[in-house]
């Protein structure tokens, strides 16, 4: 080796190693908790590409608009994207993310993009706004979904990942077992939802779901016609992901039904998720 090389050698070997760790963007409160716990352990880096507390309805024009740099810069340096673009076609991230980064990777949370594994089960195209992973099986296949392409695209953390995903679903196994055995001890489970994103809650825990028409407003016909239907359907909970207005409140209270107010939108969407089954078995066992 002459001297030049030797210096050249000598010089690299006294400079800090570099790594280059795979880098994961994500937008939506449920895939970024999803993948934050099967990512835990590994050095695969999970990042936010958009504010946390940005709604979903909201994230096209941000990434279209002031967001639009943020997002170039941090596609470039991403080798992964998790979005739900099989339920909600409206989804940002991955196309707008491939106009920085043309070898960037999609993982679809909901649906495979390669059919590898079966997606979550869903009612309709534009499934996002039903919040289906409310559903443990629906959660729990996301899991594996997300957990399956992260292992390809992390082959040396594979070990972990997968360490990770058996924990997460022997927990929902546990919460789904000790929900059913709960509710085996109740009478009736026969419940209405006055939100759009509980049916998948709902139809989860095996329930009996009352259909119920959501009005524009509630009027004194649509009061009306609420109470008579809680009454005729002996319904013994009301459902809903928000504080209804006191008029409401009020018709569900005189029909001797039950109001539980679920939160929908975690930051950790499985916490959520265990934390809203609870609340509406212990409603149920309490009714």
């Amino acid at each position: 080796m002459n001297l030049k090389r030797l210096t050249l050698a000598l010089a690299l070997a006294g400079l800090p190693s570099l790594s280059f760790a795979t880098q994961v963007l994500t937008t939506l409160p449920v895939t970024h908790s999803l993948a934050s716990a099967l990512l835990e352990g590994t050095k695969v880096q999970l990042k936010h590409a958009a504010p946390a507390n940005l709604p979903a309805s909201r994230q096209p024009s941000y990434f279209s608009g002031r967001g639009g740099a943020s997002l170039h810069k941090a596609a470039q340096q991403a080798d992964a994207v998790i979005g739900v673009r099989s339920i909600w076609r409206d989804d940002p991230l991955y196309p707008m993310a491939r106009r920085s980064n043309i070898r960037i990777v999609e993982i679809d949370a909901a649906r495979p993009v390669d059919g590898a594994l079966p997606g979550i089960a869903v009612s309709g195209d534009e499934a996002y706004g039903a919040y289906p992973w409310l559903n443990p099986t629906n959660f729990g296949r996301m899991a594996d979904v997300v957990a399956n392409d992260l292992e390809r695209l992390a082959p040396g953390d594979k070990t972990q990942i997968q360490g990770n995903l058996a924990g997460l679903k022997r927990q929902l196994l546990e919460l789904s077992a000790s929900s059913q055995t709960r509710l085996a001890k109740v009478d009736n489970l026969t419940v209405v939802s006055l939100s759009e994103r509980l049916g998948y809650l709902a139809s989860g825990l095996n329930l009996d779901m009352v259909e119920q028409p959501l009005p524009a407003e509630w009027d004194a016909t649509a009061l009306k016609a609420l109470g008579d239907n809680l009454k005729a359907q002996d319904v013994a909970l009301v459902l809903d992901h928000r504080q209804p207005e006191a008029a409401v409140a009020e018709v569900i209270k005189a029909s001797g039904a039950k109001l539980v107010v679920v939160e929908s939108d975690p930051e950790d969407a499985f916490a959520g998720l265990k934390a809203s089954v609870d609340q509406v078995v212990a409603a149920l066992g309490e009714s």
